[in-house]
């Protein structure tokens, strides 16, 4: 499977909260960089990490939520996507349309680091 093909995989993974595929996409030793002001802001390393505190702070921030893909720009090692986040905060039932952009970059066909940058949330 080739790097762009890898990251729409885990896309679809994440979607399916299917934990098992993540961790085969992803390498033990992922570094995971969330947003300051984003929910599961921070550096996270391993997949069971990403899970536990970048999805499930989604999941606590967001009543409904989803990262609409626009673009995927192959640069080999490094994956581009550009997209936004979609949905509903749990606190004002508002809708939010967030733009963002993340970098993949891999080593071995495995996803060693995730890099985000994004428009904070409004509160």
């Amino acid at each position: 499977m080739k790097n762009k093909e890898v990251v729409g995989e885990l896309y679809r993974c994440f979607r399916k909260q299917d934990v098992e595929c993540f961790n085969q996409l992803c390498s033990p030793s992922i570094i995971w960089q969330q947003n300051s002001g984003f929910p599961g802001e921070g550096t996270h390393q391993g997949p069971t990490a990403v899970l536990s505190k970048v999805y499930k702070a989604f999941n606590i921030e967001w009543k409904r939520w989803s990262f609409v893909i626009e673009r995927i720009l192959d640069a080999g090692d490094d994956i581009v996507v550009l997209g936004y986040f979609s949905g509903l905060t749990r606190d004002n039932n508002e809708h939010f349309k967030l733009a963002a952009s993340h970098i993949y970059s891999f080593r071995d066909g495995k996803v060693i680091k995730f890099q985000q940058f994004t428009d904070e949330q409004v509160a």
